[in-house]
């Protein structure tokens, strides 16, 4: 049943009109006690009247966001959902699909918005105003290779093509697995945002050996990769065995490249040799 907004006093009004004047994607108490200069207590309560009579929408606890004016129904959903998971969950940056998407990479739709943050999160996966966010959790080394974005008159981080290729060889499960990582990779090969020397930095700067053992696996499997670039992978990878696609069941061993890998990529690596 649609909730159909209330009228507020013209004081009300006036107030609100001040805390949204800032243009914030997000408001809660602190924000609007510094806008008003009144006690955090009054603010939480100017909050709640406020969103009783459906002029702001509660999306977390003590977390609302503006309903626009021209809405005549409280349900609305996000606008700028970038601008939300930052305010939430910053600091961070926007990753995966949904940086993929950013970057042009792909013309899949995208139904939720990729998040990582430095910040301890219980629900990985939380809705807040009819969207989807897909969070995780990172050390704050990993905050690099990252670009501004402004919506607005605000500004958000996200990385960069060359980053987020490594993000997705650094964790494959975040979007679904090597194969769809692969589509991506080969999109990204191709346009203007590639970077050879810039994807070996960031995987030093990441740290995981196993980036350079997919790397290598895949210029050597899916590419007319050189000898050379073949090489700075190999000399950067660990002695121990890791998992080319930890989404797929890996039974069969390439010893050059220390990954255990399905039939599928098994077959396919041996064709190209």
């Amino acid at each position: 049943m649609i909730n159909e907004l209330s009228g507020i006093g013209k004081s009300y009004r006036n107030k609100l009109s001040r805390v949204l004047e800032n243009n914030y994607s997000v408001i809660n108490a602190n924000l609007v006690s510094k806008t008003l200069k009144i006690p955090t207590q009054e603010a939480g309560r100017l909050l709640s009247r406020w969103n009783k009579n459906g002029w702001i929408k509660r999306i977390k606890r003590g977390s609302y966001i503006p309903i626009p004016l021209e809405s005549t129904t409280s349900k609305v959903v996000v606008e700028e959902p970038f601008l939300v998971v930052d305010s939430l969950y910053g600091p961070g940056y926007i990753a995966g699909f949904s940086a993929i998407k950013h970057w042009d990479l792909t013309e899949q739709i995208i139904e939720s918005v990729t998040y990582f943050t430095l910040k301890k999160v219980k629900d990985r996966n939380p809705v807040h105003g009819g969207i989807r966010f897909k969070l995780k959790t990172i050390s704050e080394y990993k905050l690099f290779g990252l670009k501004t974005v402004w919506i607005g008159s605000k500004k958000i981080k996200i990385s960069d093509p060359s980053k987020t290729m490594i993000d997705l060889l650094d964790d494959p499960k975040l979007v679904g697995g090597i194969t769809v990582i692969i589509d991506f990779f080969s999109e990204y090969k191709e346009s203007e945002h590639y970077n050879f020397d810039l994807l070996v930095q960031y995987a030093h700067q990441i740290n995981n050996k196993a980036i350079f053992k997919r790397l290598g696996f895949i210029y050597e499997t899916m590419y007319d990769a050189t000898d050379d670039i073949l090489s700075i992978f190999a000399k950067n990878i660990s002695t121990g065995i890791s998992e080319f696609d930890p989404t797929q069941p890996s039974k069969y061993t390439i010893a050059k490249w220390g990954l255990k890998t399905s039939e599928f990529w098994k077959k396919k690596y041996d064709r190209k040799k």
